[in-house]
């Protein structure tokens, strides 16, 4: 995979003398050495595509502010998505940036672990506008006492994962309002129907929403294989141990032999968001069955209304319309979140920090970093972002982990996304996150440092054993499930459940002493 790399000239501050300069008018050394002195770069990888046009801008106007305040220039390198584990792992070996990107999508906890990212907890006094912006997030942040990346901030409000859809086709094939999972599957498998040549589910994590379309008002996730009933969030459960996993595994192999689920989906990805825009855009799919909220609005409204601008689109919320009882205020955590890291190879950590700080409590770096460039990148309209005439190539992807839901501007868009928006972010969504209160889990952080064999067993089991069930690539659910089973057992899935509940059975008894 080719990373993109716009590299500057060093940049110096020259010195210029005049003519007939006499000898009083000579300035001494330390004069000269601070006039040539080199500003510094820092390098930075990010997901995505850089836009067609505005690069040179950018850096212009990137240069102007960094050099100003940090005598620094910043530089990015873009890496596709689909391939982001491997991309990722080879740029934090390479030993070349300054800042990386991770998250639950990401081997990002791994690298932790290997002391691949700076310890930040011990830089926060230099950087108290960010401190502050957080409002004690950051502590949730931590493993094991030690703060490896600024996560991305959300606000009160729905809008997580969830299936994008045709309206316009809904209405066409007169299929209910999409609100429940019954629904859900009668367009997916109408979409089948009238688009028999292309899977309607090509990514690899499409289980994941699958067994929270179907649990939802069950179960909680509390960690990998591990559930908790909704009624007892203090109490884990294997997954594979619930009726309800026999079930999901039931309706995936349903889907993949009806052709839904793609039949090489083993050998995909795990994200397909690139490849699913792509056939959206050449009218040869009409959903997304999993994908963020906040990716969609962001990505796939504006390139699909550019393409059809007949055709209208609608968000069925996974959380906000199947189970708004699991709907809480944001949970901001190192198992949940995408954050930024600064690399432990880094030369200037302080200043690296510093910028995220910038970045994160100034308009003006916020605005440049994840819209771009003003009239080259997007408009600006009554206050509010606009891409009319703005081409789809022409768009700025956001730096990978920086989105802040206290530092947006709000974006412009089609007039029934529009209204998908305000209900999940700025009308319905807060207020219910606010009525349900807090998420169980928002100050809990499973500790796995004593699981290292455990953690590297299941894993393979994983991959050979769990994946296959949950695709639905299965002849017989039976026996394929007792054989998983025996493989977890043998892989210590008992153990990791086991120091799993000591650690919620002490964060419940902290819970308890609270007033």
């Amino acid at each position: 995979m080719r990373l993109f790399r716009i590299t500057p000239a060093l940049l110096t501050i020259p010195l210029v003398l005049g003519g007939c300069m006499g000898q009083d008018n000579i300035p001494d050394r330390a004069e000269v050495a601070e006039a040539v002195k080199p500003v510094i770069q820092l390098n930075a990888i990010t997901m995505g595509n850089p836009p067609a046009r505005g690069m040179d801008s950018f850096y212009k106007q990137l240069d102007e502010l960094t050099i100003r305040d940090f005598g620094a220039t910043v530089r990015f390198d873009f890496i596709p998505w689909d391939e982001e584990k491997s991309n990722i792992g080879m740029a934090i070996a390479s030993k070349k940036y300054d800042f990386y990107v991770g998250g639950p999508w990401s081997d990002f906890k791994s690298f932790a672990a290997k002391n691949a990212f700076v310890d930040l907890t011990p830089l926060l006094g230099e950087v108290p506008a960010l401190v502050k912006h957080y409002k004690g997030m950051l502590e949730q942040m931590k493993i094991d006492g030690r703060l490896y990346g600024i996560p991305q901030l959300n606000v009160p409000g729905a809008g997580r994962e969830g299936m994008l859809y045709r309206e316009d086709l809904r209405k066409k094939w007169q299929l209910p309002e999409m609100k429940d999972f019954s629904v859900m599957e009668q367009y997916l498998y109408k979409a089948k129907e009238e688009f028999p040549d292309t899977p309607m589910i090509i990514d690899k994590r499409y289980s994941d929403n699958l067994w929270l379309a179907l649990t939802g008002d069950k179960y909680y996730s509390v960690a990998e294989f591990a559930v908790a009933p909704i009624n007892d969030p203090y109490k884990v459960i294997s997954m594979f141990d619930t009726p309800e996993y026999k079930g999901m595994v039931a309706k995936a192999k349903e889907w993949y032999d009806a052709g839904i689920v793609d039949h090489d989906i083993l050998g995909a990805q795990e994200n397909e968001t690139t490849k699913t825009l792509a056939l959206m855009k050449e009218n040869k799919k009409p959903l997304e069955f999993n994908n963020h909220f906040g990716a969609v609005s962001n990505s796939y409204i504006s390139a699909l209304k550019a393409a059809y601008p007949e055709q209208e689109y609608g968000w069925m919320d996974y959380k906000f319309d199947m189970f708004p009882s699991t709907l809480f205020l944001p949970n901001t955590s190192a198992n949940t979140t995408t954050q930024i890291s600064i690399g432990s190879n880094s030369r200037y950590p302080e200043i690296a920090l510093q910028f995220l700080e910038k970045a994160h409590t100034n308009q003006t770096y916020y605005n440049l970093l994840v819209y771009g460039v003003e009239g080259e990148n997007y408009k600006l309209q009554g206050g509010m972002i606009s891409y009319d005439g703005i081409k789809e190539e022409n768009k700025k992807q956001a730096w990978t982990g920086l989105m802040d839901g206290y530092m947006n501007v709000p974006v412009r868009y089609p007039e029934e996304w529009q209204a998908i928006v305000d209900k999940l972010t700025v009308k319905e969504g807060p207020k219910l996150a606010e009525k349900n209160g807090v998420d169980p889990y928002q100050n809990f952080l499973f500790d796995t440092s004593s699981l290292f064999d455990e953690l590297s067993s299941l894993e393979t089991v994983q991959e050979q054993y769990v994946q296959p069930l949950n695709l639905g690539i299965s002849k017989d659910i039976e026996g394929d499930l007792a054989a998983m089973k025996q493989k977890l057992k043998e892989a210590g899935i008992d153990r990791y459940l086991k120091v799993l509940q000591e650690q919620l059975d002490e964060m419940e008894k902290k819970e308890r002493k609270q007033p």
